[in-house]
């Protein structure tokens, strides 16, 4: 929220403004008369005499010019810029700030929390104390720190505001979980390398394990034919996540960081160190989100100062030398991120507060066809339409699909086989919902036309058979694989999605064919499928319970009453 306030985003500039006042909290004692003014808001200090941890946070809010059209945004409230501008005071500052006095408090007290016996300032130097007196030679800096933040392009500010938050949570973690923490630490850099370090692959880069026989085995080959499948073998090879982070961090540690000045002599990890220090704690990382490993003794024993210790020989980096570490690439990101003044972009889904869900399918499902490549998303909404009126649901209705039938035809004829099956299909069943002078004469030629494709096994298929009602046209064999097959591909981005009890309802039909062939153990297997297809459905359970070899397994009565009349509904039953 802090970049879109700046309104270097807004393609139609500023169209109103307002002045926000909030309440933040922190362990920070403002300089006495010193504001604290930024490109990001003002810190303003309250009665720090008292001891009061409050601090005053002011922001000129700027919403851009409304489009011509209904609606308008008044304001987003103080709340979304107290907690972005919390985390960048926190970082920039190196204290605890908060809109929440109870976290400020609890992560500066001097009493022992879960995580160790000792509390969280005996790890960490300053971001913990008690109180802190913000110096005003310290202001400069941190309002430098912001405007090359908020100067940012967005794709780059986004990521840099990532890692300030997830550093910051995992100072917030310091009293409940020390793995967590350092865990945390490490993946606030780890996130940037993933995303902006630019690495490419080597042949050192890949596992010995596997270049060693590689390289054995083209030892009496050319040279052209053994870099000819190198090559191959890299271009699919993925880069050790634990070397991009080592080389992104080293990337980013200049000769200043070994330099500064408040560092303690004998404490300050060496640079001949900081490689395998690295090394171990991506290892402590990946053991902790892989195994839930606790963090060495020698971490957890608390020394604020040194900044690296000892485990098994090897340097491992402290609290107090991984937060500096990290503290300082992310810093460095910023400083050296390519910057802009001016970058029109569509914000909408990255305000505070916005949320994205589906709309329901009657919003969309009768809109005009522009593309086949919509077949299988609006046969799924009209699937979610279907089943509700199937089980006779009170006021289940499916939106009219007669408008669109010209798009359906006109697509049908040239698109590829499986987007014409979908669009059949969709037809196929929506037309059994309206009388027969309704029908599309051009659709009802192209299902004669397409048949052997439509009837073909797929997923769409399978649905429709299921509907109609005409399974036993292919073998109980064929029919198993279908399902199975469905079941495969249904989390595919290409895949059908059918509603959950019509997914019962396939794994019943299923089950009804396998105990007429008297398959009674797989039957049973399949009505197994079908209550955990639709956990908590009474009717299914009833079925599974009461399941015998001599009853048929009728799965419409129980699930789709309306199938079971064998009969199409009409209009006014149906449509409204």
């Amino acid at each position: 929220m802090l970049q879109i306030n700046t309104g270097k985003l807004y393609a139609r500039g500023v169209g109103r403004t307002n002045q926000l006042r909030g309440v933040l909290y922190s362990n920070l004692a403002l300089c006495y008369g010193h504001d604290v003014a930024t490109a990001a808001g003002t810190l303003r200090e309250t009665d720090g005499m008292r001891g009061n941890r409050a601090i005053v946070y002011e922001i000129e809010e700027r919403i851009e010019e409304a489009e011509v059209g209904p609606g308008f945004l008044i304001s987003h409230t103080i709340g979304p810029f107290l907690t972005d501008f919390a985390a960048l005071a926190t970082f920039g500052l190196r204290a605890i700030v908060s809109p929440d006095p109870a976290v400020v408090d609890r992560l500066t007290s001097k009493s022992p929390g879960l995580a160790s016996y000792d509390p969280p300032s005996k790890f960490i130097r300053r971001y913990f104390d008690e109180r802190l007196a913000l110096q005003e030679i310290e202001i400069a800096p941190f309002k430098v720190f912001v405007d090359q933040l908020l100067a940012l392009d967005r794709r780059h500010f986004l990521a840099a505001m990532r890692a300030i938050r997830t550093f910051v949570t995992a100072l917030h973690r310091m009293r409940d979980d020390l793995a967590l923490a350092y865990t945390l630490f490490v993946s606030a850099v780890e996130s940037l390398a993933q995303e902006f370090d630019g690495y490419t692959t080597s042949w050192r880069d890949v596992d010995e394990r596997k270049r060693v026989p590689v390289d054995r085995a083209l030892a009496k080959a050319s040279k052209r034919t053994g870099d000819a499948v190198r090559e191959a073998i890299l271009g699919s090879e993925h880069a050790s996540l634990s070397r991009r982070y080592r080389a992104f961090v080293l990337h980013h540690v200049d000769r200043d960081y070994f330099r500064a000045p408040d560092l303690i002599a004998g404490a300050a990890i060496a640079r001949h160190e900081l490689g395998e220090a690295l090394r171990q704690a991506y290892v402590l990382r990946s053991r902790y989100v892989h195994n839930v490993r606790q963090l060495p003794d020698a971490i957890t024993l608390s020394d604020g100062d040194r900044e690296a210790t000892e485990v098994d020989r090897r340097p491992v980096l402290s609290f107090q030398g991984l937060v500096r570490l990290t503290h300082h690439v992310i810093t460095a990101f910023i400083s050296n991120g390519p910057t802009t003044t001016y970058e029109p972009y569509n914000y909408t889904r990255e305000q505070a507060g916005v949320v994205m869900v589906p709309l329901a399918p009657e919003m969309w499902v009768g809109m005009p066809l522009m593309s086949a490549k919509q077949a299988r998303q609006r046969l799924e909404g009209h699937l979610e339409q279907l089943v509700p009126v199937l089980m006779n649901t009170p006021n289940a209705t499916v939106t009219d699909l007669r408008p669109i039938f010209p798009d359906m035809a006109r697509l049908a004829k040239s698109c590829a086989k499986r987007e014409r099956s979908q669009l059949l299909t969709l037809y196929a069943l929506f037309a059994r919902l309206i009388p027969k002078q309704d029908h599309s004469a051009k659709l009802d030629a192209l299902i004669e036309q397409h048949m052997d494709v439509i009837g073909a096994p797929s997923s769409e298929a399978l649905v429709a058979r299921t509907i109609f009602g005409m399974l036993e046209a292919w073998s109980l064999d064929v029919h198993r694989e279908a399902l199975e097959q469905y079941i495969v591909a249904r989390v595919t981005p290409s895949g059908l999605q059918a509603p959950r009890i019509l997914e019962a309802a396939m794994c019943l039909a299923l089950a009804e064919r396998f105990r007429v062939a008297r398959r009674y153990k797989e039957a049973r297997e399949w009505i197994g499928f079908a209550v955990e297809a639709c956990p908590g459905h009474q009717a299914i359970r009833d079925l599974e319970e009461r399941f015998s070899y001599r009853k048929r397994v009728d799965w419409q009565n129980a699930l789709m009453p309306r199938l079971a009349l064998r009969r199409a509904s009409s209009t006014s039953e149906v449509l409204r």
